[in-house]
């Protein structure tokens, strides 16, 4: 098979215009790596999207649903999952991020439902005969409504709930699952639900943040140990949000401060934690959060997992704000791919201590016309390939989401997904497509001019297919 032809004026035009992109987009490197027509990724680099119980399955009751933010029956991800992982199959997926709904499964304190679990067994051993690698997150936010009760996160003794939990599960699953993911972003719900009191149970006391960090830290070491007590060739790996920051006045000492003080807050303090075995963290207005290396944190992790979605400019306030005229999703995020080459690159040094692998667990937009995806998902993984150049261990990518969902506090209107919620694909699953297919994308697609990009490579893959060609030899 032959890689479709250009004249040799297109030929140099596409190269100069996919190196001048690739150059941009790996912003400021400082050993530039050799030019490519066509950028590989490693062989066995695991391509994905990601999903979470609440978001897609529908007909759940848990704390979420009780305070109000019911996703009903969401996208019927309970009884679609087989159609479901078809369509991740067929678009060229060799594994999938989802999440178990503790309410399903422990309905009450101490009762687990084994029908709630057998119904998970069926949904790994779909995937498994799909060919697609799970990639299993045991806490996504939710939990049962008993637990909330109890005091839910702010309090360390309900930790032990948790466990028994995980004890359950894993010794149910263990045979389906190689890839555990202990809790997904806990610093985000930590701040978003007792700092922000935008999700349940809508807290707004600021020093209780802090604290249910703090707690969230310490589950995810003691469940990284009992895992590998129960099943000890898992892997167990923790997922967390990083955003690139910068200030928004760079002349404002005030600006500079407040950046600085996010980015160790949000950015380095989980990484430097899971290091070092300790952590004292003490934040003005915020309180303080100490961990004492005790409590046996120190290198609980198989695996690292990396959420990037935007960047913000911090003010003098310590106000996050977009910058002008930026490209953004229509939730208004700034579309800023460089930030995720800048957050490989400071996380390198923690993946090199802990001598562990990194997966981009999550990366989209919201982008119900699709007018977008494409372009961001080359852009992002342009960068992601440079990143791998330089010699940051990344081994996966999985996009968020397989299919539209419930967006948490924005509800059903944010469209993050490859399809919708009728399993219409959207054009850009065909981009990722042939991507995963081919584990890689020739340069000169990152030249398409945005304004014609949707169109371009339609019609480019729409000529591929036509032809009976790949994109490479």
């Amino acid at each position: 098979m032959k890689t479709p032809r250009l004249s040799k004026k297109q030929g140099f035009w596409a190269a100069v215009l996919g190196a001048a992109a690739l150059g941009l987009l790996a912003y400021r490197q400082r050993k530039p790596a050799k030019l490519m027509s066509f950028l590989d990724f490693p062989e066995g680099f695991v391509w994905g999207a990601a999903t979470s119980a609440y978001q897609v399955e529908g007909g759940i009751s848990n704390d979420w649903s009780a305070a109000g933010l019911d996703a009903g029956q969401a996208a019927d991800h309970y009884h679609r999952y087989a159609e479901d992982f078809g369509h991740a199959q067929e678009m060229g997926h060799n594994a999938h991020r989802l999440s178990l709904e503790w309410a399903r499964i422990e309905p009450e304190p101490g009762r687990f439902d084994d029908a709630a679990i057998a119904h998970y067994r069926h949904v790994l051993q779909d995937l498994h005969a799909k060919g697609l690698t799970p990639f299993v997150t045991l806490w996504h936010f939710t939990q049962p409504q008993w637990f909330a009760q109890l005091g839910g996160w702010q309090r360390e003794e309900n930790i032990a709930s948790f466990l028994a939990y995980v004890r359950y599960v894993v010794t149910a699953l263990q045979d389906l699952v190689p890839y555990w993911i202990t809790l997904n972003e806990p610093i985000v719900y930590a701040f978003q639900a007792y700092e922000e009191g935008l999700w349940p149970p809508f807290e707004k006391e600021r020093s209780q943040a802090l604290q249910v960090a703090g707690h969230l830290l310490l589950a995810h070491g003691r469940a990284f140990h009992l895992i590998h007590e129960l099943q000890p060739q898992a892997q167990v790996g923790l997922v967390k949000n990083m955003t690139a920051l910068a200030p928004a006045q760079v002349w404002s000492p005030l600006s500079l401060l407040a950046t600085r003080l996010q980015h160790r807050l949000f950015n380095e303090a989980c990484w430097q934690a899971l290091v070092s075995g300790k952590l004292s963290l003490k934040v003005p207005q915020l309180g303080e959060v100490k961990i004492d290396p005790s409590e046996g944190l120190k290198g609980t992790l198989d695996f690292i997992g990396i959420n990037y979605y935007t960047r913000n400019l911090v003010n003098g306030r310590g106000e996050l704000r977009t910058r002008r005229k930026a490209r953004t999703s229509e939730l208004g995020w700034e579309i800023y791919p460089e930030g995720l080459l800048q957050m490989l690159r400071q996380l390198k040094p923690y993946a090199r201590k802990l001598k562990v692998p990194v997966y981009i667990t999550e990366n989209g937009l919201a982008d119900a016309q699709d007018a977008q995806r494409s372009q961001f998902l080359l852009e992002h993984l342009a960068v992601l390939w440079q990143a791998i150049q330089e010699g940051i261990p990344v081994k996966g990518y999985f996009h968020w989401s397989l299919m539209d969902n419930f967006e948490w506090a924005e509800g059903f209107e944010p469209r993050f997904g490859l399809m919708d919620m009728s399993r219409r694909w959207r054009p850009s699953a065909e981009v990722y497509r042939e991507i995963a297919r081919h584990n890689g994308f020739p340069l000169y697609w990152l030249s398409i001019k945005r304004k014609l990009r949707r169109r371009a490579s339609a019609a480019a893959l729409q000529h591929s297919h036509q032809k009976g060609i790949t994109l490479k030899e």
